[in-house]
């Protein structure tokens, strides 16, 4: 084993969380400036930025509001995918969930540079 490999190897680990950190800071920065969905160009760069909704479901308040207890075994825990599919057919209604669960806005932000056609 080098140890100049593993020295490098630790040196690049950190200027990655360095980076990581970086851009989650840039990133809060930019979605607390724009709290909807949106497009935008900026010189050659291209921003998007989609907020997504999650449920996120308190198992006690879930299981009380089931009207079959048969549910909550076959879920055993709160699983929003679940959950959606149960509502999709028919087994739940939304108003049956009402009060069960807490909803987040997850923001994801997509830079890509702009395509500019070059002139020969």
């Amino acid at each position: 084993m080098n140890v100049d490999k593993l020295t490098r190897y630790c040196q690049l680990k950190a200027q990655i969380k360095q980076t990581e950190d970086e851009l989650e800071q840039l990133r809060r920065e930019i979605t607390n400036e724009i709290s909807q969905d949106a497009e935008f160009s900026f010189g050659d760069y291209t921003l998007k930025i989609v907020y997504q909704e999650k449920r996120h479901y308190n198992d006690q308040q879930l299981a009380a509001a089931l009207p079959d207890p048969e549910l909550w075994r076959a879920l055993f825990k709160a699983d929003a995918a679940k959950i959606s599919a149960l509502v999709k057919t028919g087994l739940l209604s939304e108003k049956s969930l009402e009060g069960t669960y807490t909803t987040t806005r997850t923001p994801y932000l997509y830079v890509t540079p702009t395509l500019r056609e070059t002139q020969t």
